[in-house]
């Protein structure tokens, strides 16, 4: 009976092992690194970045004459009839799975991308997880650059997101269900990281050429972050302000604080841990933000002529700290306001917590929004001073009076 099952089972695997012949080869697909959404003229541009196989790339892995990505663009009065298109001048099944980045253009950001969001949550083959980024232009332009010294631009574009993160927290890193998740909410706003090229020519991004070169005069960067109110982009906060909107969205993992002293030294600050509560409170017949935020810290650079370890410096490095932290904050909330949306989440804890009130303020939100007032409380803990008692410079000048 027991051989009768063995034979059994290994006849199953073998039909399974050679029963291949529905499946598609790895040299048949066209896997994307990077995609691109584009209006223009009324119809919907899908650009697709797709990985070029390293046995047919060439010399690419050496900055030679041909790149380790193929780019092409496929248009179509709906995005689903733009990817189906593509299969008119490309010869490989997309495959989506692997895309790093969904970069949209300009022009579509403010036509509205409900249909790009339909569009993923619709397809077997997408992932929601994809990183997103509005382009300072065309989306399809950018995707044909190179971003050196990473051959695949896409895994670049979203390294640069990883990075600024983990460095600066100047932007959020956004995927695709968070943002509908933002856009289906209460507060209807979400912010996604602008990327832009610092340079003038720009037509040296798409040349392998750009490989050789140890300072390229052009780049790619983040430069703004993109303010959505609904599915539609109405406007753009600039580095400071979205940092400010890090903050009083609890998004500071890493920052680096830098402000001058009554005297004109330099001090610079880590934050390593940064806690952040934005609470809307009731006044009156209107609501108040209150933020606060509890900050470790440690003190990274100081020019300044004062023994830095006494505790009484260190109080006085502390509270200047704060007042910047907090005008960071204020800078934040103020952007918030002049463009009358809810980057902070705010309507979605006022509907959670007085459910009677929202429905009364709900229609006019964004009135009442421009009306609020805020209050920021900042305590920061300095952890560490380094090494060092003097900062160096104080040591460089004793040792000159010493020696006159």
């Amino acid at each position: 009976m027991i051989k009768r099952w063995f034979s059994v089972l290994m006849l199953a695997l073998s039909m399974v092992v050679a029963g291949c012949g529905n499946l598609t080869e790895m040299n048949d697909l066209g896997i994307t690194t990077a995609t691109g959404i584009d209006r223009q003229n009324g119809k919907w541009l899908v650009t697709y970045q797709t990985i070029v196989p390293p046995a047919s790339a060439g010399k690419s892995s050496s900055g030679g004459s041909q790149t380790s990505v193929n780019t092409f663009t496929s248009e179509g009065k709906t995005i689903n009839e733009a990817v189906s298109k593509s299969s008119l001048e490309n010869s490989k099944k997309l495959y989506f799975a692997h895309t790093h980045v969904l970069l949209i253009g300009e022009e579509a950001a403010r036509h509205g991308i409900a249909e790009v969001m339909d569009e993923y949550y619709r397809s077997i083959d997408a992932r929601e997880s994809v990183k997103v980024l509005v382009a300072d232009g065309q989306a399809k332009e950018y995707l044909k650059f190179q971003v050196p010294p990473e051959k695949q631009p896409g895994r670049a574009l979203s390294g640069i997101l990883n990075r600024n993160t983990e460095m600066g927290s100047f932007y959020p890193v956004m995927t695709l269900h968070e943002i509908a998740l933002k856009m289906t909410s209460d507060s209807r706003a979400v912010g996604i990281p602008t990327i832009t090229v610092k340079g003038k020519e720009r037509s040296e991004l798409e040349s392998t050429d750009i490989f050789k070169q140890t300072s390229p005069p052009v780049k790619l960067r983040l430069a703004g972050l993109s303010v959505f109110s609904k599915d539609k982009k109405i406007g753009e906060l600039s580095e400071s302000e979205s940092l400010g909107i890090s903050w009083l969205t609890n998004r500071i993992k890493i920052a680096n604080l830098t402000f001058s002293g009554d005297n004109g030294e330099i001090n610079s600050f880590l934050v390593r841990k940064a806690v952040v509560n934005v609470k809307p409170l009731k006044s009156g017949l209107h609501y108040i933000v209150h933020v606060d935020v509890k900050v470790n810290a440690e003190l990274s650079e100081s020019t300044s002529q004062k023994e830095i370890t006494s505790a009484s410096d260190i109080r006085i490095l502390q509270r200047q700290a704060e007042q910047v932290i907090k005008a960071q904050v204020v800078q934040g909330w103020t952007a918030n306001q002049r463009l009358r949306v809810d980057l902070l989440g705010l309507a979605n804890k006022i509907h959670q917590r007085h459910p009677k009130d929202w429905k009364a303020i709900q229609e006019n939100w964004p009135q009442e929004l421009a009306q609020m007032d805020v209050e920021v409380d900042v305590g920061v803990s300095l952890k560490r001073v380094g090494l060092l008692q003097d900062s160096f410079s104080k040591l460089l000048k004793s040792k000159e009076q010493e020696e006159h």
